[in-house]
């Protein structure tokens, strides 16, 4: 394990954090496509897709630390909880529909993130 003076449970909790700012990211990426063009200068004017782009890039430096202070093989599989992040905020602002099969998933998701965290602890 790489981890210095870095606990690696908070670097764990710092990128699940981090997952829910990409979601908001894959959010407005999915409002933005609506008015989406190849005019690179429209772009620049779609309020939605910049703040999209915003929160993809905003976590980079706060994940690059991330990286820097635990495992990769342990920070990156964090990652997967911004499917459930993902699939919550499409519900709740898109309307769009959960089936069994997805919440199994998202259980998946959130059972196989517990056991990597509890494996940096």
């Amino acid at each position: 394990m790489v981890l210095g003076m870095v606990n690696a449970l908070f670097v764990v909790g710092v990128v699940a954090l981090l997952t829910v700012l990409v979601a908001f990211g894959a959010l407005f990426f999915k409002l933005g496509s609506a008015k989406f063009s190849l005019n690179v200068f429209q772009q620049l004017r779609n309020y939605k897709l910049m703040l999209g782009v915003f929160f993809y890039m905003l976590p980079m430096p706060f994940y690059l630390w991330a990286l820097k202070n635990a495992d990769l093989a342990i920070v990156f599989p964090i990652n997967a909880l911004t499917y459930v992040w993902v699939a919550l905020l499409s519900q709740k602002f898109l309307g769009e529909r959960m089936n069994r099969f997805k919440w199994l998933g998202i259980a998946a998701i959130v059972i196989g993130v517990a056991a990597i965290g509890y494996s940096a602890a």
